[in-house]
């Protein structure tokens, strides 16, 4: 088979410079300014000229020269498969923790898709170990400029980190780690929590070290290693954080951050959502996280939540027109949260919410973020029980751009397995914004 030319345009943001020129998904990009583009980072330096050019292969094989005149800096609005406009780095790591590794077979191909692709940390914030960077990327991210990494250290420690990552080009990484810093370039660092290998003081040796290495370390997110059923037996199991444990590590984060405000202006270390609530810990307020610095990896989520649902109390009706009857669906990560929601929501005369926790029988019982819930899982979870007209669930249970769950099963699929409409909501302000708009078509008779 003949190789395609270009990359793929995958979609146009509406109203953007590039579909207001007529460009359209499935159309190929084969030069930008009349020039080949190598991936998606010489792209993104191209497409922020005030003009650009771009010569496409339409869907029906006719080539077109657009001519696009903008804001300069303003994004032509085009998103490619895949997403680096080349192929994608893929990982040569072997990490004890893996979770790709422990993906149950028959999912779409994606998901077995492990990359390491410093191009990607930068443009959306997934992290790369550096292991296995070559010399002409490091000279091409010092070059460009390509700041914030997001960057796994699990240890700095040598020999833990070969153990850890399962090469013998851990050490590799940490060199790299030292030689990107010194150049400018700064790094958001992620450890993720494997209990008796890189805890106690191998984790403060780690945070110890990663703070002296200067200002350019942004931030450390301390995060539990997440074990799912279909993880292969090895030489050397792993197993959860302990409550006990937790708490130890939220202590000591405590501790560090304290000094580190003091020393650096910045707390520095920040423990993941699911250690302060297996600590039995409160949340921190919002200024203690400066910013939200690694929201991706659920540190912060909880308090950015229970503060909009703080606001939104406040605002929310008294009554509805007509009684509603609804559910909230979750994994036993958020069950806390929503909770609370609940507990708000049902001030309001007429609404009857209620929640339905579910248990992660697709991953099994240890995966309990809401995120990973798949739609068999709710099918199960939810059969014959009493869900109101409407069922409430986080987006993140989909997958994005789609209706499609983790295991492909469809919001359409599920909603007539359950026989009740299905909402995804973003929070407590879109849920309550959700609610006003049934109090406000009862007031105009559009409800009966």
């Amino acid at each position: 088979m003949r190789k395609q030319e270009g990359c793929l345009i995958s979609a146009v943001a509406p109203g953007s410079p590039a579909a207001s020129a007529g460009v359209a998904p499935g159309d190929r990009l084969l030069l930008l300014d009349r020039r080949p583009v190598r991936d998606i980072i010489d792209y993104k330096i191209m497409e922020a000229d005030r003009r650009v050019e771009l010569l496409l292969r339409k869907k029906d094989g006719r080539l077109q020269r657009l001519r696009i005149t903008k804001e300069e800096d303003t994004p032509l609005g085009l998103q490619f498969q895949p997403p680096t406009m080349a192929p994608v780095r893929r990982c040569r790591n072997r990490c004890l923790f893996c979770f790709v590794d422990q993906n149950p077979p028959g999912l779409r191909r994606a998901l077995y898709l492990k990359d390491d692709d410093y191009r990607l940390s930068f443009l959306y914030g997934n992290f790369i170990t550096l292991n296995n960077l070559s010399e002409a990327d490091m000279e091409r991210i010092v070059k460009l400029r390509l700041s914030p990494l997001y960057v796994s250290v699990h240890s700095t420690d040598p020999v833990v980190r070969r153990r850890l990552f399962g090469t013998p080009r851990a050490a590799s990484g940490l060199r790299n780690l030292h030689r990107l810093l010194q150049q400018g370039i700064q790094v958001h660092a992620q450890v993720v929590l494997c209990p008796g290998i890189n805890t106690g003081p191998q984790l403060e040796k780690t945070v110890r070290d990663l703070a002296s290495m200067g200002t350019g370390v942004l931030s450390i997110a301390l995060v539990p290693v997440g074990l799912t059923r279909y993880r292969r037996e090895t030489d050397e199991p792993l197993r959860r954080v302990t409550p006990s444990e937790a708490a130890e590590i939220v202590a000591a984060a405590e501790n560090w951050q304290r000094r580190f405000r003091a020393e650096r202006g910045s707390r520095l270390v920040f423990p993941a959502d699911e250690l302060y609530r297996l600590a039995g810990a409160d949340y921190p307020d919002a200024a203690s996280y400066e910013g939200y610095p690694q929201l991706e990896n659920g540190v912060g989520l909880a308090r950015i939540f229970l503060d909009e649902l703080a606001r939104v109390k406040i605002t929310l009706p008294g009554e509805l027109k007509r009684p509603v009857s609804a559910a909230v669906a979750t994994g036993r990560e958020a069950a806390p949260l929503l909770e609370e929601l609940v507990k708000a929501f049902s001030e309001i005369r007429g609404l009857d919410l209620r929640l339905r926790v579910i248990e992660n029988r697709f991953f099994g019982p240890t995966v309990t973020v809401a995120g990973l819930l798949t739609g068999a899982d709710l099918m199960e979870g939810l059969s014959g029980a009493d869900l109101g007209e409407v069922l409430f669930i986080s987006p993140a249970l989909l997958r994005e751009g789609t209706d499609l769950f983790l295991d492909g099963v469809s919001v359409g699929q599920l909603q007539e397995a359950l026989g009740v409409t299905l909402r995804p909501v973003g929070g407590p302000q879109e849920l309550a914004e959700y609610l006003q708009s049934l109090a406000l078509q009862a007031r105009e008779g559009k409800i009966h």
